[in-house]
């Protein structure tokens, strides 16, 4: 689509609404949406737990069980909790467990923890009156059990290793060191230790990895700290444009997850040319902090080819509902921080980002990367780099697509390069 407009998406968790962005006249604008689906409903969510790949249905595993644990990820992911869990718990109340026995564990891994207002949107009303929640902390509560052959050590949370029937709820999208999150990773980092989760994230992704692969060094290493430590069930979801459920998997750790994959690549596959002077990306679905940026880059590094022009721009637009959020190994001062994450390739980078100041930011950057609170100043910036014609691909949810390039639009004839200024 050609066009002096284009929507993105903006504000998951808070008001999950279209951001509409203006382009001077005579820009060339191309939206690149996911192939995306329609949401499937609550009815899919029963039909696979009660089907589920390969493992017998949830009901028949939760028989006899008396400490049930249900391991769900926080809000800097996409998983409707307030519509899996009420499902969840229908199946093991079928299987004779009250709702007040079963445990549910925030996969916080390295993030914040969730108050009860987080807790009311990912986990529902009925999840968050009659279970007993709690709150991953990596920093106290673990307890070790193994090593992968990795070496990574497999300190897992205590209550977790004491339930009798462990569930993992979660979400498929891209991800630049497992490839995919969901599934094993549900238990390493998010109910893991400190040490375990620095091990995790040193050295990866390795050569030939990328986001987007099925199996990654870190996928393999996180399965096997799962299988060592017992794993029951999963149920994952593939996440719509708009954060509904595209797609949802139940059963095995390893089998339910690939097949979730699967319908992942074809949900998120977007189509996009190479070469635009200025990209811009929403980082929706984890917009609601600053910190979670960067997994909107998944565009640009999954491309077979550069989709920016060398000089070009990128401009990473983030709600940032939360601020700048917190990650206790990749946040500011922290053992993996540092200076921002750069896009791949020859561009400059900017930010639209309502919801930080300069102060946020690592000291080093401060000047270097400009920051807006509005469109019309990103717009203006934009216009004294690029001039009176530049070529635009805007991604709306580029945290869950997924690039192959497709052939250009016919070009311009025209001058190339940053406009003096």
């Amino acid at each position: 689509m050609t066009a002096t407009t284009a929507a993105i998406r903006w504000s998951a968790w808070f008001d999950d609404r279209d951001l509409e962005l203006t382009f001077p006249d005579g820009w060339s604008v191309r939206t690149c949406p996911p192939a995306d689906g329609p949401d499937l409903g609550d009815g899919a969510i029963v039909a696979a737990v009660r089907n589920p790949i390969g493992t017998p249905p949830l009901r028949e595993l939760a028989r006899g069980k008396r400490a049930p644990c249900i391991v769900i990820d926080d809000l800097s992911r996409p998983t409707r909790g307030d519509r899996l869990l009420p499902v969840v718990l229908d199946e093991l109340a079928a299987a004779g467990i009250d709702p007040q026995d079963v445990r549910v564990l925030v996969g916080v891994a390295n993030h914040r923890t969730l108050m009860r207002a987080d807790l009311e949107k990912k986990l529902g009303a009925r999840a968050l009156r009659t279970c007993r929640v709690r709150n991953h902390f990596s920093w106290a509560g673990c307890t070790r059990v193994g090593t992968t052959s990795r070496g990574t050590p497999i300190e897992v949370n205590d209550l977790f290793l004491a339930a009798d029937l462990r569930i993992l709820v979660g979400s498929i999208v891209p991800h630049p060191v497992a490839g995919f999150s969901g599934g094993a990773k549900m238990v390493l980092p998010a109910v893991s230790s400190i040490h375990a989760a620095t091990a995790f994230h040193t050295g990866v992704p390795v050569a030939g990895e990328t986001v987007g692969t099925a199996e990654t060094v870190a996928r393999r290493d996180a399965e096997e700290a799962a299988r060592h430590v017992g794993v029951d069930f999963i149920l994952n979801t593939v996440t719509t444009s708009r954060r509904g459920i595209a797609g949802v998997v139940a059963g095995d750790l390893v089998a339910a997850h690939r097949a979730g994959v699967e319908i992942a690549a074809r949900v998120y596959d977007t189509a996009a040319p190479a070469g635009a002077d200025i990209c811009v990306l929403s980082s929706y679905p984890k917009d609601n902090e600053f910190l979670q940026y960067a997994a909107a880059f998944t565009p640009l590094q999954s491309a077979p080819e550069p989709l920016v022009r060398p000089g070009g721009s990128v401009v990473m637009a983030s709600a940032a509902s939360e601020g700048p959020g917190f990650h206790s190994l990749f946040g500011p001062g922290m053992r993996f921080g540092g200076r921002l994450p750069r896009p791949p390739g020859e561009c400059e980078l900017a930010f639209f980002a309502p919801g930080v100041s300069p102060g946020d930011l690592p000291d080093p950057d401060r000047d270097a990367v400009p920051l807006f609170d509005t469109w019309e100043q990103t717009e203006k910036w934009l216009v004294a780099r690029h001039g009176r014609h530049a070529e635009v691909t805007v991604f709306p949810c580029a945290v869950t697509q997924l690039v192959r390039v497709s052939p250009r639009a016919d070009r311009r004839d025209r001058p190339r390069g940053r406009v003096p200024h």
